[in-house]
C-alpha cells in the first residue's frame, strides 16, 4: 500500500514507511492539483499555471509527471490528457476530492501541502490559497465528528486529544474551545475543564480584545440532575421532559432547559435507554435552537442521542437527532458532514411525514448554501409540497422562507416574492413571530430588485429590523441591517449604506454558532457597496475576506462572486490579483 501525505509536509509511505518522495516544489504543486480535482486537468491548464515561465513549459510537465511515475511506481498513472492520475486501489491519500479527510488514529497536523510554495505562478498561487481554507475546513470538520463520536463513546481521553488538535489548527474559533472544555468535563476532571475554560477566555481577550461567549464557561458544567421527591427516575424524567419542552415553546429558554438538563440525569437513573435518548435529543434540540452561542454543547448530546436511540431501536428519535446535527452543520458550512447526516436520517424517518419535510428542507438548504441553486430550488418545493401533506404549517413556512432566498439569488423576483409573501403569512397565522423577520427580508430584496422606491422599501425594512433586535435573533438583525443599507446604496448615499452594511457584519458574527453563508453574504454586500462607490482599498480587504470565508465553508456561488468582484478590482490596479475559479469538488 502507498500513502501520499499531503496534509502537513508532505510525503511518501509505503507499507507504514517513508520512503522518498517526488523532487521539486512544483511537482508536488502538480500532484496536489490533481489529486484535488474531481475532473482531469489539462496539460494546458497544469502549464499555464505552473509553467509558464519555463523554456520548454511542456517538457517541464512532462518531466514533473514523470518524476511522480517514478516515486510512485505507477507506470500506468499521471497521463494522458487530461491528465488521469489513475492511483487504483493500493494508494491512499489523505485529501482526495470529493472524499473529505478521514481521522484515524493518527490525527491529522499542518495546512494542505505545508512549505510548499511556487512563486511566479499566480494561478496556482490562487487555486493554492483556496484549497488550503478547504483543506482546513474538511479537517476541522473530520476532527469535529471524531470528538463528538468519542465524547458518545465514552472514549474521553480520545476525545480530549481531538478536540485539543482542534485548538491547535483553529485557535481563534470558539467551537473548538467549547468541545475541548466539554470533553475534559466529561471525562470527570472538573477542575481541567474550569482550568481550560479560564485559560480560552483569557486567550480570547489577549489575543483578540473580545469576550468570549458564556458557551465555554458553560460547557465546563456537569450535569444537573433534579429529582421530584417521593417520585420514580422514570416519572421525574417525563415530568420534566414536558415541563422542558412546555417552557422551552413559551420562550423561557433557560428554565426550560434547565427542565430537560433533569429530565436527562432523571432517565439516566431510570436505566430506559430510549427515554434517555428522547430527553437529550430535546435538550440537544433546545440548546441548538433556543439559546444563540451553544450549537458545540447540543451537538455534543445529540450525538450522545443518536447512539442510544439505535440502541434502543427507537429509529425516529435516532431520525430526530441526526436532522439537528445536519442542521448545526448546514449552518456552520460543513457541507459533506451536513449532507452524510441527512442521508442517514433519511433512512429512518419515512414513519414521520413531518419529520421528512423538515429534513427536505434542511437539505434543499445545504444545496443552496452550496451553490448548487437550481437543484435546491427543486428540493424546496417539494419540502413545501411535504410540508403541506403533513399539515405542518410552520415547516411549510420555513421551507417557503428559506426558498425565497435560493429564487431570489436566481433572479426569479416574482416567484421569490410570492414565497416570501406566503411565508410571511403562514408565520403570522401561527404566531411564529422569531421567523418572520427572515421572509420580510427577502421580500425586501426581492421589492428593491424590481425597481420599488428604496424609501418605501426601507420604511419596512427598518420595522422589520427592529422586530429582529427585540427578537435579538443575530443572523436575522444582520439581514435586517444589510437590507436597510442596500435601500441607501440604492440611493446612492455611500456613507450610510456602508455604515449599515458593516454594522450588518458587526451584528451577525457576535455569537460563535453564527450562520456563515449570511456572513459571507454580507461581506459580499459590503465589497461590491465599496466599489460601487469607488472604495477599492475598502472593497479589496472585504472581498478577500469573503473569499476565505466562502472557501472555508464550501459556498461555491459565494466563491465566484468575490472572485469576479476581485477580478473587477484589478481592472482598476497596476497589479492585478491572480483569479482562479476553481471547479467545485
Amino acid at each position: 500500500m502507498l500513502r501520499m501525505r499531503l496534509i502537513g509536509i508532505p510525503g511518501f509511505e509505503r507499507d507504514g514507511q517513508p520512503i522518498p518522495g517526488p523532487r521539486g516544489h512544483k511537482t508536488w504543486a502538480v500532484l496536489g492539483r490533481l489529486v484535488r480535482s474531481s475532473e482531469p486537468v489539462s496539460r494546458q491548464v497544469l502549464v499555464d499555471e505552473l509553467f509558464s515561465d519555463a523554456d520548454d513549459p511542456m517538457g517541464a510537465l512532462r518531466w514533473s509527471l514523470a518524476e511522480l511515475r517514478r516515486r510512485t511506481g505507477l507506470a500506468d498513472a499521471f497521463g494522458g490528457n487530461p491528465v488521469s492520475i489513475a492511483l487504483g486501489d493500493e494508494v491512499t491519500t489523505d485529501v482526495a476530492a470529493g472524499a473529505g479527510c478521514a481521522v484515524t488514529e493518527d490525527i491529522p497536523a499542518g495546512h494542505f501541502l505545508e512549505g510548499i510554495e511556487v512563486k511566479g505562478s499566480p494561478g496556482f498561487e490562487s487555486w493554492l490559497l483556496i484549497e488550503r481554507q478547504r483543506v482546513d475546513s474538511e479537517v476541522l470538520s473530520a476532527l469535529r465528528q471524531a470528538t463528538l463520536r468519542a465524547l458518545s463513546g465514552r472514549q474521553f481521553d480520545r476525545a480530549v486529544a481531538l478536540a485539543g488538535a482542534m485548538v491547535r489548527r483553529a485557535p481563534f474559533e470558539e467551537a473548538p474551545h467549547v468541545l475541548l472544555v466539554k470533553a475534559l468535563a466529561s471525562s470527570g476532571d472538573a477542575d481541567a475543564a474550569i482550568r481550560q475554560a479560564d485559560a480560552s477566555e483569557a486567550m480570547f481577550a489577549a489575543e483578540l480584545g473580545v469576550t468570549a461567549t458564556p458557551a465555554i464557561r458553560a460547557a465546563a458544567r456537569p450535569n444537573i440532575a433534579a429529582p421530584i421527591p417521593g417520585v420514580s427516575a422514570h416519572a421525574s424524567a417525563v415530568s420534566l421532559c414536558e415541563a422542558g419542552l412546555a417552557a422551552v415553546s413559551a420562550g423561557a429558554a433557560d428554565a426550560g432547559i434547565e427542565c430537560l438538563r433533569g429530565a436527562s440525569a432523571a432517565a439516566e437513573a431510570s436505566g430506559d435507554t430510549e427515554l434517555l435518548a428522547r430527553c437529550l435529543t430535546e435538550l440537544g434540540t433546545a440548546l441548538v435552537h433556543s439559546i444563540r452561542g451553544y450549537d458545540d454543547e447540543g451537538a455534543v448530546i445529540l450525538a450522545t442521542a443518536v447512539d442510544l436511540a439505535t440502541a434502543a431501536g427507537a429509529e425516529l428519535i435516532a431520525a430526530k437527532a441526526l436532522s439537528e446535527l445536519a442542521y448545526v452543520d448546514v449552518l456552520a458550512g460543513r457541507r459533506a458532514s451536513a449532507a452524510e447526516y441527512l442521508r442517514a436520517a433519511g433512512g429512518l424517518a419515512t414513519a414521520d411525514p413531518s419529520l421528512v419535510a423538515a429534513l427536505a428542507g434542511f437539505d434543499a438548504m445545504n444545496l443552496s448554501d452550496w451553490g448548487r441553486l437550481e437543484a435546491s430550488t427543486e428540493r424546496f418545493t417539494t419540502a413545501v409540497e411535504l410540508s403541506r401533506s403533513a399539515g405542518a404549517v410552520r415547516r411549510e413556512s420555513w421551507n417557503l422562507g428559506i426558498g425565497a432566498r435560493t429564487l431570489f439569488i436566481l433572479g426569479r423576483l416574482d416567484e421569490a416574492m410570492e414565497w416570501a409573501r406566503r411565508s410571511r403569512e403562514l408565520a403570522g397565522r401561527e404566531s411564529w413571530t422569531a421567523f418572520r423577520p427572515w421572509p420580510e427580508a427577502w421580500l425586501a430584496h426581492a421589492r428593491l430588485a424590481s425597481g420599488d422606491d428604496p424609501s418605501v422599501v426601507r420604511e419596512a425594512a427598518e420595522a422589520t429590523f427592529a422586530l429582529a433586535r427585540q427578537l435579538q435573533d443575530p443572523c436575522w438583525e444582520g439581514l435586517a441591517a444589510k437590507t436597510i443599507g442596500l435601500t441607501y446604496v440604492a440611493e446612492g448615499n455611500h456613507e450610510t449604506a456602508l455604515e449599515w452594511i458593516k454594522n450588518a457584519g458587526t451584528l451577525c458574527r457576535r455569537v460563535t454558532d453564527s450562520y456563515t453563508w449570511m456572513e459571507v453574504e454580507i461581506l459580499l454586500a459590503e465589497a461590491q457597496a465599496a466599489l460601487d462607490f469607488g472604495d477599492t482599498d475598502r472593497a479589496e480587504g472585504v472581498a478577500r475576506r469573503a473569499v476565505a470565508g466562502a472557501a472555508k465553508g464550501s459556498m461555491d456561488d459565494l466563491l465566484d462572486r468575490a472572485l469576479r468582484l476581485l477580478a473587477q478590482l484589478s481592472d482598476t490596479r497596476i497589479t492585478p490579483f491572480p483569479v482562479f475559479i476553481p471547479n467545485s469538488t
